[in-house]
Formats: structure tokens, sequence, C-alpha cells
């Protein structure tokens, strides 16, 4: 594969942590970088398809929770059930 130079900074203590990791696996500290942002990338580009997902189907009538409903639920101190779906009216 082809590379392309990327330069930026960052805090002294996560580069030391990066070439600690890159001597351990016998690696390069830029492959180390690599593979971590690389990780990063695919996190966030399926988070961005799941959401979009779930768009698309909340707008072709879906059941979905209202978003109040999640969050006092999240917030509640007890064993509540998780709310149920239910179509858009």
């Amino acid at each position: 594969m082809a590379s392309a130079s990327f330069t930026h900074r960052m805090d002294p203590e996560l580069r030391a942590e990066i070439e600690k990791i890159a001597r351990f696996e016998d690696r390069s500290a830029s492959w180390v970088a690599n593979l971590a942002i690389r990780g990063f990338v695919d996190e966030r580009q399926a988070t961005r398809e799941l959401a979009c997902e779930g768009l698309r189907q909340v707008a072709a009538g879906a059941p979905s929770i209202p978003s109040e409903e999640v969050r006092d639920w999240l917030l509640a101190d007890d064993d509540r059930p998780f709310p149920e779906g239910r179509k858009a009216p």
C-alpha cells in the first residue's frame, strides 16, 4: 500500500507511549500510530453509518423511542426496563 506523509503535533507523553508500544512489538512508531488512527477512523465511520441507517429506518416508519425517555432511563437510579419502541404518529 502506498503511503503519504502526515505531520501533526501530539503530547510528549502520548508519543512516548506510542514509542514504547512500538519497541515492545518490534514495529515502528509510525506503524503503531497508523494502526491507532485506522481504528479511530473505522470506528467513526461505523458510527456514522449506523446513525444514518437508524435515521433511514425512522423515516421509513420503524419504531423509535423518544430521546427524553432514553435519557430518563439512563439517569434512573432503579432497574426499570428499557423503554419500548413505538411507531411515530
